[in-house]
C-alpha cells in the first residue's frame, strides 16, 4: 500500500509508469502522501486492459467510469489516435435534472440572467425550451448517467480548500468543465427523440433510433417474444419458414405460404398472419434486405437525429462517444438487450480487426446484463459476449472497463480475468471483501469499510465520495482521490 513521497523526475518517468501522463489516462491524486501526486493508467500494447469497478451506490461508482471515458477520449486524441467508446447505460436520472435547475436558478439569482445566459449558454438554451414549448416540457427532465455532452455545472461549486485561497475541485485535478460529442442510441423510443436529445446536451449530441434486422432473431427469441405456443400448426409452419428455409420477411413468408402450402386451414392462414402483421409492426425490427452503408459514410442529420431503416451497429463511430441507450428511454426486455449486446460485439470485432482502432466497452451495473453466476450459460448471450471479449479482446486491442455494487453475484472467471480492480468508497457486502483479498495479491492490507458502526461515522464516510483503492495488475493496490467527472 506505501507508495514513495518522492517525485519522479524526468529521466526515470519513463521507468515509472503510474508517474507517466505518456502512458495512459489520468485516474486521480495519490491520498497516502503529502505530495499528492497524479497517478495515470500504465496501457500496455498488445494486452487487455480489463478494469473492474466496484462500490456501493452513492459513492461514484458511476461518475469514475464517466470520468475514466473522458480521460480516455482525451488521451487518444492528444495523440492523434482513433478511438472506439461504447458505453452500456443502464438508467437516466430525475434528480440530476433537479440539481441542474437548481444550479441555474442560483446563478441567475448572483449575476443576473443576461450574464448567467453569457456564462452558461447550455443552460439557458435548455430552461427556455422548457418554458417555450409545453408540448415538451413534459417530456424533458431525464438526462442519462452518461450526459457526457453537457458540463458538469454541479461540481463548479465543489471546493478542496477554501484557505489560504479557494481552490476547486477541477483546479486541484488539473481539470476544467468540458462537455464532449456523444452518439446516443435508443430502442423503441419511449420519449420524442428531441427530448432525449435536449435532455443529454443538445448542440454535441446526436440521437439514433436502434433498430435490428429480424435475419438476427432466433426462432426461438421470437416465439417467446410474440407468445406463439408450441404444437399449433402456425408455429410449426412459422418455425420451417424462418429456421429451417432461413426466410426472415413476413411479406415473403406469407407469399411463399399462400403457394406451398395449399391445404392450410382458413384459420391457421388467419393465426399466422396476425403474427406476421405484429412482427411487422414492431418499430425495431428491420425487414426485407437491408443494404448497409460503407462504415462512416453517414451524412449529419439536420436536427441531428438519425430515423433510418438501418442496423444500428451501422451507427457506430470513432467520431463521438457512443452510449447504448439501455434505460427506460428504450422499450426493451433483458433477452433483447443481451442480443443487442452481443450483436454489438460482432460489429466491434470486424471494425477493430479492419481498422486496428483501439476499443473500450463500458458496462454499467454488469450485473444486471449478465445476471448472476448461476445465468452463466452459452445460451445467455450476454455471457457468451463477456467470454468471447474475455478470449478474444487482448489480440483485437478490445478493452472492458465494468461497474457493479457486488462481486459475489458474479461469475469467478470474469472477476480473475480482471487487469486492474478500483473499489469506490465502500463495499456493499462483507463477502466483497473476502473476494477481493483473494483476487488482489496485496488483498490483505486492504482496509476498506463495509459497515458502519455509528450513525456519526455513517455521515463521516458519506463525505468520502469518489475517494477510494486502485489494484495495478492486481498487484499493487493504491489509496486514490479519484479523476472527477469533467461532463454530467
Amino acid at each position: 500500500m506505501a507508495v514513495s513521497t518522492r517525485r519522479a523526475t524526468t529521466s526515470t518517468e519513463s521507468t515509472i509508469p503510474h508517474f507517466n501522463p505518456v502512458s495512459g489516462p489520468y485516474l486521480g491524486r495519490l491520498m497516502s502522501t503529502n505530495r499528492k501526486e497524479k497517478l495515470y493508467l500504465p496501457l500496455k500494447v498488445g494486452e487487455a486492459n480489463h478494469i473492474f469497478i466496484l462500490g456501493k451506490t452513492g459513492y461514484g461508482k458511476t461518475s469514475f467510469m464517466k470520468a475514466l471515458a473522458e480521460a480516455l477520449w482525451e488521451y487518444y486524441h492528444e495523440q492523434g489516435r482513433e478511438v472506439l467508446i461504447v458505453i452500456f447505460e443502464r438508467k437516466y436520472d430525475y434528480s440530476k435534472f433537479q440539481r441542474l435547475k437548481a444550479f441555474w436558478k442560483k446563478r441567475v439569482e448572483e449575476f443576473g440572467y443576461e450574464e448567467a445566459t453569457r456564462m452558461h449558454p447550455f443552460l439557458a438554451k435548455y430552461f427556455e425550451v422548457m418554458e417555450k414549448r409545453p408540448s415538451l416540457k413534459n417530456q424533458l427532465g431525464f438526462p442519462g448517467d452518461f450526459a457526457m455532452s453537457i458540463p458538469n455545472y454541479i461540481l463548479l461549486d465543489a471546493y478542496i480548500t477554501r484557505k489560504p485561497y479557494p481552490v476547486d475541485v477541477f483546479t486541484w485535478h488539473g481539470l476544467q468543465l468540458k462537455s464532449f460529442p456523444t452518439r446516443r442510441i435508443i430502442f423503441r423510443p419511449t420519449r420524442m427523440p428531441e427530448a432525449i436529445r435536449l435532455d443529454n446536451g443538445w448542440g454535441k449530441v446526436e440521437v439514433v433510433i436502434g433498430r435490428i434486422h429480424l435475419r438476427d432473431i432466433s426462432f426461438e427469441m421470437l416465439a417467446r417474444k410474440f407468445d406463439i405456443p408450441k404444437g399449433t400448426a402456425y408455429g410449426r409452419i412459422l418455425r420451417k419458414y424462418w429456421k429451417v428455409y432461413k426466410i426472415h420477411d413476413p411479406d415473403e413468408i406469407l407469399k411463399r405460404v399462400k403457394v406451398e402450402e395449399p391445404s392450410m386451414r382458413e384459420s391457421t392462414f388467419e393465426s399466422l398472419k396476425s403474427i406476421l402483421d405484429e412482427i411487422r409492426a414492431d418499430p425495431l425490427y428491420l425487414k426485407g434486405s437491408v443494404l448497409k452503408p460503407k462504415a462512416e459514410k453517414i451524412t449529419r442529420s439536420e436536427n441531428g437525429i438519425y430515423d433510418e431503416p438501418k442496423p444500428f451497429t451501422d451507427y457506430l463511430t470513432t467520431k463521438a462517444i457512443n452510449i447504448i441507450d439501455f434505460s427506460d428511454n428504450s422499450d426493451l426486455d433483458l433477452e433483447e438487450q443481451r442480443l443487442i449486446m452481443y450483436l454489438m460485439w460482432q460489429k466491434i470485432k470486424l471494425i477493430a480487426g479492419r481498422k486496428r482502432v483501439d476499443v473500450w466497452i463500458f458496462f454499467d451495473e454488469i450485473q444486471d446484463l449478465i445476471g448472476t453466476a448461476g445465468e452463466a450459460s452459452r445460451h445467455n448471450l450476454a455471457w457468451k459476449t463477456m467470454e468471447e471479449i474475455y478470449r478474444k479482446g487482448r489480440s483485437l486491442s478490445v478493452n472492458v472497463v465494468a461497474g457493479t455494487q457486488y462481486l459475489y453475484k458474479l461469475p469467478m472467471s470474469l472477476i480473475m480475468g480482471a487487469a486492474h480492480i478500483a473499489v469506490i468508497g465502500a463495499l456493499a457486502s462483507p463477502k466483497d471483501l473476502d473476494i477481493l483479498r483473494v483476487a488482489i495479491m496485496d488483498g490483505e492490507r486492504l482496509r476498506i469499510p463495509v459497515e458502519h458502526d455509528s450513525f456519526e461515522e455513517f455521515l463521516k464516510r458519506r463525505k468520502k465520495k469518489g475517494r477510494g483503492w486502485f489494484s495495478f495488475d492486481r498487484e499493487f493496490t493504491v489509496k486514490l482521490y479519484f479523476r472527477p467527472n469533467q461532463s454530467f
